[in-house]
C-alpha cells in the first residue's frame, strides 16, 4: 500500500520531536589558587644602655702651693693625751698620701716645711740627718704629740719608723721626739705641692703630695 506523502512528512516530524538535543558542555571554571601573604615579625633588639664612666678627678683643684704650712699656734698646741701608733704611705689618683695615726684624745698643732733632702736637720741636735732621706727633696713634719708614748707612760710606738715608696714619696721616717714634738721626714722624688689635714676617728695627721 502506497503511503501518502503527507503521512511520511508527519512521521518524520514526530521522530524529530522525540530525539533529545544534547546538553551543551559546560567547562568548569578554574578555581583560583589562594593567595598566601607572608608576614614577618621583626623584633628590634634593645639598644644597650649607655655606660657612664666615673668622672676623672680634677687634679688641678689640689692646689699649687709648695710653701710651708702650719696650724694656728702650732708650737703651743701640744696634745699630751695623744701618742703615735703607726704610719703608712698610699698612692691615689692625684697624690701620694702619708698618714701618722695616733691613739688617745686631743688635736695637736703641726708644721710642715719643705727642704732639700740633703739639708734635713734633726730637731734635737740640729745636725744633718744621717743617712739622708731618699729622693731629691723633703718635707719636715713637726707635730705636737709624742710618737712613742714616753710622756704619758703608754706603750711604745708599734708601727715602722721608716716606710719606703716608689712614687712621689720615696721615704717616710720618724726622726724622733723632742720636748713633746715629734719630727718626721718625708723624702720626695722632687719638690712638689702638698696639703696637710688633721682627721678624726681615728686621730691622724695626713700629708698629701701632689702627683697629678
Amino acid at each position: 500500500m502506497r503511503r501518502s506523502p503527507y503521512a511520511v512528512l508527519l512521521a518524520a516530524a514526530m521522530l524529530a520531536g522525540c530525539t533529545s538535543s544534547p546538553s551543551p558542555s559546560v567547562t568548569p571554571s578554574a578555581t583560583p589558587a589562594p593567595t598566601v601573604t607572608a608576614t614577618a615579625t621583626v623584633t628590634a633588639s634593645p639598644s644597650p644602655a649607655p655606660t657612664s664612666s666615673p668622672a676623672p678627678q680634677d687634679c688641678a683643684t689640689f692646689g699649687t702651693s709648695a710653701a710651708g704650712a702650719s696650724s694656728p699656734d702650732w708650737a703651743s698646741s701640744l696634745a699630751s693625751g695623744l701618742w703615735g701608733v703607726t704610719q703608712r704611705v698610699g698612692v691615689h689618683e692625684c697624690y701620694d698620701r702619708w698618714v701618722l695615726e695616733f691613739a688617745g684624745d686631743g688635736e695637736p698643732g703641726w708644721q710642715v716645711t719643705p727642704h732639700d733632702a740633703s739639708t734635713f736637720a734633726t730637731d734635737a741636735s740640729g745636725e744633718d740627718l744621717a743617712p739622708p732621706l731618699a729622693g731629691g727633696a723633703s718635707l719636715e713634719i713637726l707635730v705636737g704629740a709624742w710618737y712613742d708614748g714616753t710622756a704619758i707612760s703608754q706603750a711604745g710606738y708599734a708601727g715602722p719608723l721608716s716606710v719606703t715608696g716608689s712614687g712621689a714619696i720615696r721615704e717616710a721616717r720618724i726622726v724622733g721626739a723632742f720636748e713633746g714634738i715629734t719630727q718626721v721626714g718625708l723624702g720626695l722624688d722632687e719638690a712638689r705641692p702638698y696639703r696637710v689635714t688633721w682627721l678624726e676617728d681615728p686621730p691622724r695627721l695626713v700629708v698629701d703630695v701632689f702627683t697629678g
